[in-house]
C-alpha cells in the first residue's frame, strides 16, 4: 500500500459560497490592495465553481436592497415570497448577463497600470486637464477625447474637435494621439491636432512629432500593439513652426508657419479669435464652431471678402456688426439658430 503526502483539500459548496461572500464584501469596500487583487484572480482561476459562486453572489447582492425593503415593509403581505427576487440570480442564462459580475470581471482583467478617462466639451466650452506625468491637454470647443495611460504608452484618441497637447518628456513612454486615419507621436513637445470634417491638421509649436497613417477605426488595442519605434515610408516628421494638413484622398501637405500665425491659431486658449486678412468664408467657419447660432453666407460673392479683427469667443454679434459696418452687408435671422448674411440691395 502506498501513501502520499500530497493533500488536496475538498471545498464544499457552502465553503465556496462563504469565500465568495467574503470576496464580494472586500470588493464592495473598494480597498483591495494589489496583493489582494492577485489573490482574487488566483482564487477565480483555481476552480470554475469559484467564478460561478461569485456570479451568484453578485446578483444576489445587486437585488439585496429590494429584499430588505420587502422584509422591513410592515404593510407587505405576510405571504410575500422573496424567491421571485432571488431566483433570477441562479438562472444560468441570466448569470452571464449579470451587470454586477461584469463590473467585477472588467475590474479584475484590466491591468493595474492602466488608467482610462474620457473628456468632452460642449460648443463654446474649453477644458484644461493635467495628468500625473505632468502632461497637459487643452480641449477646445465641441471636442471629445479618450485617454489610456499605462507604464508603456500614453495614448489619446481624438474623437472630434481640437486639442493642444503639452507633452511631459518621458522617452520610455511614447505619447501617441490617434485622430481619423493618423497617428501623431511625440516624446517631449507641444502640438495641436484638429480633426475637422474635411481634414486633419497638426501644428507643432515646440519640439518634433511623427505622423503615421493607419486604417480608419483602428482599435486602441491595435494601436497599443504597434511598434512606435519603427519608421515607415509614409511617415512625416513635423518640427517646430510647421503644419501638416492631411486628407483621406491626397498626400499630406507640410508648410512652415510664422510665429504670429501660430499665435493667432492658438488665440482660443485666451478666449479670443484673431484674424488677419482672412477670407470671410473661413472666418465664418471658425466662428460657427463656438456658437449655437450658425452664420450663413447667403451670397457666394462674399466668400472671398478679406477680414481682420479680434473677437471674443462666442460673441458672434460683434462680428456681424463689424461685417455690416465694413462691407455693405446686411443680416436677417429666419430661425432662432440661424443668421444669414447678404449684400445690401
Amino acid at each position: 500500500m502506498t501513501t502520499s503526502n500530497k493533500v488536496i483539500p475538498l471545498h464544499t459548496v457552502n465553503s465556496i459560497d462563504d469565500e465568495a461572500s467574503l470576496w464580494l464584501v472586500r470588493l464592495d469596500n473598494g480597498n483591495l490592495s494589489e496583493q489582494s487583487r492577485q489573490e482574487l484572480k488566483a482564487w477565480l482561476a483555481a476552480d470554475e465553481r469559484h467564478q460561478q459562486a461569485l456570479k451568484s453572489m453578485a446578483d444576489v447582492w445587486h437585488d439585496m436592497d429590494e429584499v430588505l425593503m420587502m422584509i422591513n415593509d410592515d404593510s407587505a403581505s405576510k405571504n410575500a415570497s422573496i424567491w421571485s427576487v432571488l431566483t433570477p440570480a441562479f438562472k444560468p442564462a441570466l448569470l452571464a448577463a449579470s451587470a454586477s459580475f461584469l463590473a467585477i470581471i472588467l475590474w479584475l482583467t484590466m491591468p493595474a497600470n492602466v488608467e482610462k478617462h474620457s473628456y468632452a466639451t460642449l460648443i463654446g466650452q474649453q477644458m484644461d486637464t493635467r495628468f500625473e506625468d505632468g502632461s497637459i491637454i487643452h480641449l477646445n470647443t465641441n471636442s471629445h477625447i479618450e485617454t489610456e495611460f499605462s507604464d508603456e504608452k500614453r495614448i489619446i484618441k481624438l474623437i472630434k474637435g481640437e486639442a493642444l497637447f503639452e507633452v511631459a518628456h518621458d522617452p520610455n513612454r511614447p505619447f501617441i494621439v490617434y485622430a481619423g486615419d493618423r497617428l501623431v507621436q511625440a516624446i517631449g513637445t507641444k502640438f495641436v491636432v484638429h480633426l475637422a470634417p474635411e481634414n486633419i491638421q497638426v501644428t507643432v509649436t515646440d519640439g518634433k512629432v511623427k505622423m503615421s497613417k493607419v486604417a480608419l477605426n483602428t482599435s486602441l488595442d491595435d494601436i497599443k500593439a504597434l511598434n512606435s519605434a519603427t519608421i515607415e515610408r509614409d511617415d512625416i516628421f513635423i518640427a517646430k513652426g510647421e503644419k501638416v494638413i492631411s486628407t483621406s484622398n491626397d498626400s499630406p501637405k507640410l508648410s512652415v508657419i510664422k510665429p504670429e500665425s501660430i499665435a493667432r491659431e492658438l488665440s482660443w486658449l485666451n478666449g479670443k479669435l484673431v484674424f488677419d486678412n482672412e477670407r470671410l468664408l473661413d472666418v465664418i467657419k471658425k466662428i460657427n464652431r463656438y456658437d449655437d447660432i450658425e452664420i450663413i453666407l447667403g451670397d457666394p460673392s462674399l466668400h472671398d471678402v478679406k477680414i481682420s479683427g479680434r473677437f471674443d469667443l462666442g460673441d458672434s454679434e460683434a462680428l456681424i456688426e463689424a461685417i455690416e459696418l465694413s462691407f455693405n452687408i446686411t443680416s436677417h435671422q429666419p430661425e432662432s439658430n440661424k443668421i444669414i448674411l447678404t449684400k445690401k440691395i
